[in-house]
């Protein structure tokens, strides 16, 4: 045993970029702060800390910046830094599959273990965001301990003198080392003077005895948060924290993770609730409570009691994000399909080379950044939701490749896809995969077209946010004092003027082949603000299923419902019937509607069809859309009349889906824009374009009229 002296510093830097960033994130991240930072730290060999890199940030260092894993190699192998395992794509581990959750640090260990020949002993946690089950998960992967935020800590009950050291938790007999992270320090470093910090380490140390302190957080705030790069290197924040480090070895020593357990034994045992950092919680709650909650925190700030109550005020939980964003939900069930036809696949006589090509390509799809939004969280970026949804389409449709062996194929499932007791219908062919959700208006989901790895329909829906109050306030500070920057998390920036205007919030989550009935010819503006009557029921109508089958190479889908529209002095019962009908040899999604009207009097209405589509692009030449040969930019605006046929090209992606009409239509087409917030502060993001064929319908009494609708997607 090793005789306490003084404060331990165990420093934990977290460096992550998502699947599916930027060439150009990844460079000026790497020049602007990972470099500089392990050079500074390089220059002190007797500091002693632990680091995490996420696998897409390793493989793009390996690739391009393999001189900077060099340095790392040799401080790893001086003893001056001990790297951390984690999920190699940085998933959340609780919202996988417990086979891949175990598979994502295994292929972390054995990267590491690879590179740098050491067996890593801890592992970062994606966003700190712990589940009961995770002891088990890491165990069994060789994981010894992980760092969690003091959050965790609090809520199972502790105080702030536990916050030290470490603790042992167990699940099932599996035990695992639980760090308590610092919240001051989270918040300290760097934003706040060196100075301050010292006064802290040794105000801890009189309180509390010497001890151990944990830091842990992203590496980023080191040079990539905004304003941090002239803060940490300009102005010298880390040259100085540092000196004052080696000036202080009375005060504060630094070590890592693995020599403090070495050297001293848990504090005790715990268990700890599902939680993350207080910030990821607050983030999970609907608007309205969300302000609650912070309401409360700032009263409790105010009068000096927050941390009396601490421990007994909590947000909502990670997977509650499934509850407030559809499109994160969907996403994840979208994962856990693929998980389960990868599992299957692999069961089957395949390579071994095959096996890890789609196995890789799943994990690549469970990269976190897509699945969830608060200030930092990629839902709202199109980019990242694109390059996660194209690793699952890959990894399907390689598992397609060896349960189908090349054939041409068609299939209709009737599950509940979205694990909410209602059934969805999944229509899959070699080139298609389509969601249908009878429920939700019949309409379609998800619509991907596996050749280019493409979802067509990965479009966000226009939502109430909590911070959307701070745009329609038009407040927020810029600047702190003290010579000090702000904390990201205070920092309000508007990137464009006039954000309130954009924010406008739909009555139903975006799909496609979604149809509206009014009496009223709908226009762009009834649509784009969201204000668009519906005289035959709302555009999420329940359709109940008639027939679901697949022969002949043919997949059939046939719903139907019943639909009141206002007509003279009573109103009309109208019989709706929706049939699709899926080709195995063609990519072809076709959509009849037929409309009976089982009244005494003709009936006159219009009949809008909705699809929301993406090329991810707003205003690339190279991405567009034709209606009676004349091209229009996806941000375009604007209505056709007279239209039976129009498409969307995808030059850069190498695609095409092209409408036929049986009967002529008005086309509206508008841009759908969300207002959100992130790390650079309040903008707007393309999310996709909504198309809507009009057409009026006159239909006498005990008649039917029919509208259909023929999607082809083809490659270029």
């Amino acid at each position: 045993m090793v005789e306490m002296s003084k404060i331990r510093l165990l420093i934990g830097i977290h460096n992550h970029q998502p699947i599916g960033n930027f060439d150009h994130v990844f460079s000026e991240a790497y020049d602007k702060c990972y470099l500089p930072t392990l050079e500074t730290l390089a220059r002190r060999p007797d500091l002693r800390f632990s680091v995490h890199h996420s696998g897409p940030l390793l493989e793009w260092l390996e690739k391009n910046k393999p001189s900077y894993l060099e340095i790392l190699a040799g401080m790893v192998e001086s003893g001056q830094a001990d790297v951390l395992s984690g999920g190699f794509y940085e998933p959340i581990l609780s919202s996988l599959t417990e086979k891949d959750a175990i598979g994502q640090v295994e292929m972390m260990n054995r990267w590491l273990e690879g590179r740098f020949g050491v067996r890593p002993r801890g592992a970062w946690l994606a966003e700190r965001i712990w589940d009961p089950s995770m002891p088990k998960i890491l165990a069994s992967a060789g994981i010894e301990f992980t760092l969690l935020d003091d959050t965790h800590f609090y809520y199972a009950g502790l105080g702030e003198k536990d916050m030290y050291g470490y603790w042992v938790t167990e699940k099932h007999g599996h035990s695992l080392a639980v760090f308590p992270i610092d919240k001051t320090m989270r918040y300290s470093i760097p934003f706040k003077q060196p100075e301050e910090s010292l006064k802290y380490f040794r105000e801890t140390a009189a309180r509390y005895g010497a001890t151990g302190i944990t830091y842990g957080d992203d590496g980023e705030k080191f040079g990539v948060w905004p304003e941090t790069h002239e803060w940490v290197f300009g102005k010298k924040w880390l040259e100085r924290f540092l000196t004052m480090l080696e000036e202080n070895k009375d005060v504060v020593e630094t070590t890592t993770f693995s020599k403090w357990m070495d050297d001293f034994p848990p504090k005790g045992r715990i268990y700890l609730p599902m939680a993350s950092y207080e910030e990821m919680m607050h983030w999970t709650l609907p608007p309205d409570v969300a302000m609650e909650h912070a309401s409360l925190i700032h009263k409790l700030e105010k009068e000096n009691r927050l941390q009396e109550f601490k421990k007994f005020l909590r947000g909502g939980l990670y997977d509650n994000f499934m509850t407030k964003y559809e499109e994160a939900n969907r996403l994840h069930k979208r994962m856990l399909y693929v998980s389960s036809r990868v599992a299957r696949a692999r069961e089957k006589p395949v390579k071994a080379a095959a096996a890890d090509a789609m196995t890789s390509a799943l994990y690549r799809g469970q990269c976190n950044c897509p699945y969830w939004h608060g200030l930092f969280g990629g839902l709202y970026l199109s980019n990242l939701r694109h390059a996660v949804y194209s690793n699952l389409i890959d990894a399907g449709r390689k598992a397609d490749a060896v349960l189908h062996r090349g054939k041409n194929w068609v299939e209709i499932t009737q599950a509940d896809f979205f694990a909410q007791m209602r059934k969805d219908v999944v229509v899959e062919t070699k080139d298609l995969f389509a969601l249908i959700t009878p429920y939700a208006g019949g309409s379609v989901a998800e619509i991907d077209f596996k050749p280019s790895c493409f979802n067509l329909s990965n479009v966000m829906t226009r939502r109430r946010e909590e911070y959307h109050q701070k745009i329609l306030d038009a407040a927020g500070k810029t600047a702190a004092g003290g010579g000090e920057i702000l904390s990201i998390h205070d920092r309000v920036v508007f990137k464009e003027k006039n954000l309130d205007k954009k924010l406008v919030f739909d009555p139903y989550t975006r799909q496609s082949f979604m149809e509206h009935i009014s009496t009223k010819k709908p226009t762009i503006e009834d649509f784009r603000s969201a204000k668009i009557a519906e005289n035959g029921g709302s555009a999420n109508a329940p359709y109940s299923v008639t027939r679901a089958d697949a022969k002949g190479g043919s997949a059939v889908l046939v719903l139907s419902r019943d639909a009141v529209v206002p007509s003279g002095a009573a109103p009309t019962p109208l019989y709706l019937r929706k049939t699709y009908s899926v080709q195995s040899a063609r990519p072809v999604i076709s959509c009849e509607l037929s409309m009976t009207n089982r009244g005494d009097e003709p009936l006159a209405f219009f009949l809008a069809v909705e699809w929301n589509l993406t090329l991810l692009a707003a205003d690339a030449l190279d991405r567009y859309v034709t209606v009676s040969n004349e091209k229009y930019m996806m941000n375009q605006a604007g209505s056709n009349e007279g239209v039976k046929k129009w498409t969307v090209t995808d030059e850069y992606f190498k695609l095409r889906a092209e409408f036929k009409s049986s009967v002529p239509a008005e086309l509206l087409r508008y841009p759908i824009e969300t207002v959100s917030q992130s790390e650079d502060g309040f903008g707007s993001d393309y999310q996709g374009t909504c198309f809507i064929a009009v057409f009026p319908v006159s239909v006498s009494a005990g008649e039917t009229a029919v509208a259909e609708v023929a999607m082809t997607i083809s490659r270029l």
